[in-house]
């Protein structure tokens, strides 16, 4: 027989929230990024350059 699927509302609010989860934590990400200051970049940015031991 056929047999009635219900749809749960509760289901329609799960993808709404891990968007907003997910946006959330990339907004944060960016903000942070755009705040920091140009010598915090500059050194975030000489990491893969620099040379692991120290030279004499």
């Amino acid at each position: 027989m056929f047999k009635r699927v219900i749809y749960e509302d509760w289901a329609a609010i799960v993808p709404i929230i891990s968007f907003i989860a997910t946006a959330a934590v990339f907004l944060t990400a960016t903000i942070r990024a755009l705040c920091l200051p140009k010598a915090r970049c500059q050194e975030l940015a000489d990491l893969p350059l620099e040379d692991p031991t120290p030279r004499r």
